[in-house]
């Protein structure tokens, strides 16, 4: 049987190469990670609005009423804060929410990491005062609600720190779409 000597052990040269390769692997884990948790952000900041869209469509058929999504983008500035989204009931259709009307959701914001760049709707109905918000709705058959005789559809686009975009869609039958460029 051979004996250690007590003078065996790493070199110093040894003890430098490998905390050097557990550097190594920490930066490039930590790199992973984080570009791993910023895609993370983006589906999940589009699966929570697609899921609260969704919900107020059911709401707008369950009581029977047209419910409106109020998008505030990057840009928007007065009053309230940007990057949101809001959900109320609109009972008189007049595309703002008046003293009575039910808050279904009250302003939600994009994750830090998320930002809410752009809501563009068709016929919108938000009107004059409300420029910088853009909005649309259901009716209380689950489409999309209308400005006078025009459906309001339309799109919001989300960005994410490494400016990677997706775009969802909301179309007549009151149906999402989620787009990548």
């Amino acid at each position: 049987m051979r004996r250690l000597r007590k003078d065996q052990g790493f070199s110093l040269i040894e003890l430098i190469v490998i905390v050097a390769l557990l550097a190594s692997l920490a930066s490039f884990s930590t790199l992973l990670i984080q570009s791993f948790s910023t895609s993370y952000y983006l589906r999940q900041a589009m699966s929570h609005i697609v899921s609260q869209v969704q919900l107020a469509r059911i709401h707008a058929i369950k009581s029977r009423t047209n419910t409106v999504v109020v998008f505030k983008p990057a840009s928007f500035s007065p009053g309230g804060r940007a990057g949101t989204f809001s959900i109320f009931e609109d009972t008189n259709k007049n595309w703002k929410q008046d003293a009575g009307e039910k808050t279904i959701m009250a302003e939600s914001p994009m994750p830090p990491q998320i930002s809410l760049t752009s809501a563009v709707f068709a016929s919108n109905g938000c009107g004059l005062a409300d420029l910088d918000t853009t909005c649309f709705g259901f009716d209380s058959q689950g489409v999309a609600a209308r400005n006078g005789a025009a459906y309001v559809t339309g799109s919001i686009q989300l960005r994410d720190r490494k400016n990677e975009t997706r775009t969802i869609s909301f179309q007549v039958s009151g149906k999402s779409k989620v787009t990548m460029p």
